[in-house]
């Protein structure tokens, strides 16, 4: 889901790149619909030729793109993405390939977007909805915490996974960022909004539009979000280690990640000032404030004591294991260049890792850091599969704290590891990798499918193959079976079972949990009242 920060970052490049005033020279569409021009409905998209381009504006998961009297609104949906001009790559899983839902023609410039909802509308009804809703805009410059707060009041009776999700109280809130913001307010998922305080409401707001600054940071910067996630398809909780609870909660059964342990279901429970504190921006990061806005002074950083070595927070003037005063901060320090990565908070160095990463232990009275250095090139291979040498540097493999690789292929391949997953993955035959799950996406018998393919990046990776379903059973029409997981909360909550591969209406009643291993007969006093 492209969700509010991507297209904030949108507008910000239509904003930038496409001047006003422009002319349309033409349109073309082929989901297209309407919103106040039903009695031109068959050629109200090229109504649009002729009318000058006035400007764009955002508000949640929504573009508005302003024609004069008129105006597109545009919702990007799970995979929708833009291109100005045809230099940007295309980014969504339409593929490079696909076929844009709109073009638009202007004087010196034309817009395409992909795997997108488009409707036309009258200006005015989307400028006094922006208007009217900016103020609740968790990407908005003029967000006010003290309104989202009482517009999550109002929905007293609801769950907070349903409130956050609803983007007339929260707009630009979807999945990602409501599953990390309840991690960070230490609240469970199900917990209705009667239930919080004021201070706890206020709290869930504030730490929501946190990392939503964090989430548009990361997508301007291009640095991977997913390093940020405590919950967020991650098999173990990123503060406690815990296993992480998946399942389809609230209204919409939209998938839900959360910790038993860090989140409680009682609020009374939850005390926020022993939450843990995400190293996060602070304020809001925009073109309109001065040049070195988002770099954080000296007196503003993490300080080391030069005695014990202990990390100290901001506001210590003394070090709070050996209480050693702090180093006066040099007037010559305390400006730094925009150029450097000081940033608010430098745990958060926004860039791409290139050839080492640092993992620090913190304690009272020392540092510990290991370094992983990858100083190896990319094994190029050749047609008769040897390797070759290659000038291009090998890409970073994902460094997992789980205990065994399996843990990290599941993850890498977006898949949650069950208790019956296997064990051991196969190796590949040139170079001897642990190989990577991953699952068939493509239209087909063979669509949701289970595979091992070799590890290593695009450039480098061999032929290796092997279905990973080749020891599942088969239902009553004689077909592989294929393995889902139980999403609903209860006790069998993340098993995995063996099921019917048809659709919803033509499935037989095959059913048998996975660890009772194939050809196995299902205990009918083993099955799930609910899946």
């Amino acid at each position: 889901m492209v969700e509010g920060p991507g297209c904030t970052l949108n507008g910000e490049k239509i904003r930038s790149r496409i001047q006003k005033g422009q002319i349309v020279k033409g349109v073309r569409g082929s989901m297209f619909t309407t919103k106040g021009f039903e009695q031109e409905r068959n050629n109200a998209i090229q109504r649009l030729k002729g009318c000058q381009y006035t400007g764009v504006d955002t508000l949640g998961k929504e573009l508005f793109l302003y024609f004069a009297p008129k105006a597109l609104r545009i919702h990007f949906g799970m995979n929708g993405s833009m291109r100005i001009n045809g230099t940007e790559r295309k980014h969504g899983g339409g593929g490079s390939c696909s076929v844009p839902v709109l073009e638009i023609y202007l004087a010196n410039d034309t817009l395409r977007f992909f795997d997108s909802m488009v409707e036309l509308r009258l200006s005015d009804d989307c400028e006094k909805r922006v208007q009217a809703l900016q103020f609740l805009d968790v990407c908005s410059p003029a967000f006010i915490p003290s309104r989202s707060a009482e517009a999550a009041r109002r929905h007293g009776g609801r769950m907070l996974c349903d409130v956050l999700l609803d983007q007339a109280v929260m707009p630009g809130v979807g999945n990602i960022i409501k599953n990390e913001a309840l991690f960070d307010a230490g609240l469970h998922p199900a917990v209705k909004v009667d239930q919080l305080s004021d201070e706890q409401l206020h709290h869930l707001v504030k730490v929501t539009r946190d990392f939503t600054l964090l989430f548009y940071k990361c997508r301007k910067s291009g640095s991977a979000l997913c390093t940020h996630y405590k919950v967020y398809k991650r098999p173990r909780c990123g503060c406690c280690s815990g296993a992480v609870t998946v399942c389809r909660l609230g209204d919409n059964s939209r998938m839900t990640y959360f910790c038993e342990r860090c989140q409680r279901r009682d609020p009374g429970s939850v005390h926020i000032s022993r939450l843990p504190v995400r190293n996060t921006l602070i304020g809001w990061v925009n073109s309109r404030g001065a040049a070195n806005e988002n770099v954080a002074k000296r007196e503003e950083e993490d300080w080391t004591c030069h005695l014990c070595t202990l990390f100290n927070r901001p506001t210590t003037k003394s070090c709070e294991a050996c209480l050693t005063p702090r180093a006066p901060v040099h007037k010559e320090d305390t400006s730094v260049q925009s150029s450097t990565n000081l940033v608010l908070y430098p745990c958060n160095a926004f860039t791409k890792p290139r050839e080492e990463r640092k993992l620090n232990w913190r304690s009272a009275f020392g540092t510990s850091t290991l370094l992983f250095s990858d100083l190896s090139e990319v094994p190029e291979l050749s047609r008769g599969g040897t390797p070759a040498s290659s000038s291009q540097p090998c890409k970073k493999m994902r460094i997992d704290g789980g205990p065994s690789n399996k843990l990290g292929a599941h993850t890498r391949a977006g898949i949650e590891p069950g208790p019956s997953s296997p064990c051991t993955p196969p190796s590949c035959v040139s170079h001897g990798r642990p190989a990577l799950l991953r699952v068939v996406h493509k239209d087909g018998d063979n669509k949701g499918r289970r595979f091992y393919a070799c590890s290593l990046p695009r450039e480098a990776k061999c032929d290796f193959f092997e279905w990973a379903d080749l020891h599942f059973p088969s239902c009553h029409h004689g077909k592989r079976c294929v393995m889902r997981t139980v999403l609903k909360l209860g006790p069998n909550n993340g098993r995995d079972f063996y099921s019917c591969s048809f659709r919803k209406g033509k499935q037989c009643n095959y059913f048998q949990w996975a660890e009772d291993g194939p050809g196995v007969s299902p205990n009918p006093a083993r099955l799930p009242t609910s899946i």
